[in-house]
């Protein structure tokens, strides 16, 4: 059976719980994402105005004996060295501040959406903790009616006690692993505690669908990611290569000078003009351009290594849905034996013919097929989830 069968069977519903993705954060969670983002946003504009230089003031004051009198200079001075031009290096500095704002908004939708990601799942384990302690619950039930038919047949002098004591020992595994169950429950709680401050009974996170391989890849936040990386390359590639050309820059400075020797009293002027400037000789030239272009084209390999590896992801993840399906299918099946098995059993009760450990045993396996339908489920949306964190906009 397709995949997709099982995908009507899970159609997207978000809950009003949801209309905001930061409901299932905890306070201190966000907080700490937003703090991300602003640290990020404040990086990208300082690092776009990076090519504009500081206008430097400085002041001083000395005292010297040079001239046998003792004599006191201040020296004031404002002076700015703007380049203006350097061969297209200003250009690729702002194109390549624009190109890292992007790569870091992305990295940080990754952590947002990994986060989110974390708490969903979180909250499917433990719906499904509670499923299966619901499921041995109606095993322990049915080991319990085990031991009384064996404890009456043992009376009987029909079976030895051999069979009572394996009926005994049954139970006791299952009430052990009831244990272990609610342990794995509390442990799941306290995961979901530390990533939100929501009630998990109360939240009801979206049914995922199936997605085809195209949709999945063009919304794909680590190829997006890998893209934006590719332009960093390219752009800081061109920044080194435009160092090693002239640099045209204006130049404006102010000086005042106070000499306090015979009362030569302050001297202000100014200068302003233009620099031509650029490397003469650099012995690693050569070395540093190679590096960045090696850069950009490992960029480049890694932006078709990442497609790979994301295509091989969403076909692991619907592989191994469609096979969760199976089980669905099989469930089903068996839920509708054990239906008609009931319905002749109950008549057969009716009759006089069944006893009612034989009733209850069956509505016991019964509804633990049923529940095993719901656990299958939850563990379908559990791989999902792992597809939508890693898209663009999904959760």
């Amino acid at each position: 059976m397709h995949v997709k069968r099982f995908a009507s069977l899970l159609c997207i519903a978000l809950s009003s719980v949801l209309a905001d993705n930061s409901a299932l954060m905890s306070a201190l969670k966000q907080e700490i994402l937003n703090a991300d983002k602003e640290h990020n946003r404040l990086e990208s504009d300082a690092l776009q105005y990076d090519w504009v230089k500081q206008i430097i003031g400085s002041y001083s004051t000395t005292n010297t004996n040079q001239l046998g009198d003792t004599q006191k200079i201040d020296t004031f001075s404002i002076v700015l060295d703007q380049p203006i031009f350097r061969s297209g290096g200003i250009y690729y500095a702002i194109k390549y501040a624009n190109a890292n704002r992007a790569f870091l908004n992305l990295k940080t939708k990754i952590d947002e959406q990994s986060l989110l990601k974390e708490i969903i799942a979180s909250w499917i384990d433990l719906k499904k903790t509670d499923l299966l302690i619901q499921k041995q619950g109606y095993l322990i039930a049915n080991a319990k009616i085990d031991i009384e038919r064996k404890r009456e047949q043992y009376e009987h002098g029909l079976l030895d006690s051999s069979f009572l004591d394996q009926a005994l020992l049954s139970h006791n595994t299952l009430q052990k692993a009831m244990l272990d169950l609610q342990s794995n429950r509390y442990t799941a709680l306290m995961a979901f505690s530390n990533l939100s401050d929501s009630d998990y009974s109360t939240l009801k996170p979206p049914l995922f669908a199936i997605m085809d391989a195209k949709q999945y890849l063009e919304a794909s936040l680590l190829v997006a990611q890998q893209k934006s990386q590719i332009l960093r390359s390219e752009y800081l590639k061109d920044m080194t290569i435009a160092s090693y050309l002239p640099t045209l820059s204006a130049v404006v400075g102010y000086y005042d000078t106070n000499n306090d020797l015979y009362g030569r009293g302050s001297n202000s002027y100014k200068n302003y003009g233009f620099k031509l400037s650029m490397p003469l000789f650099d012995i690693n030239i050569a070395k540093n351009i190679e590096m960045k272009k090696l850069e950009y084209l490992k960029a480049q390999l890694q932006e078709k290594d990442t497609k790979r590896s994301e295509e091989n992801f969403y076909k692991t993840q619907v592989n191994t849905v469609y096979l969760v399906g199976q089980k669905i299918v099989l469930a089903e099946h068996d839920a509708q034996v054990y239906d008609a098995l009931l319905t002749s059993t109950n008549e057969a009760y009716s009759a006089g013919e069944k006893t009612i450990y034989d009733v209850e045993t069956l509505k016991n396996s019964q509804r633990a097929i049923i529940l095993d339908k719901s656990i299958f489920e939850l563990d379908i949306q559990r791989l999902l989830v792992e597809l939508y964190a890693r898209m663009n906009g999904e959760l």
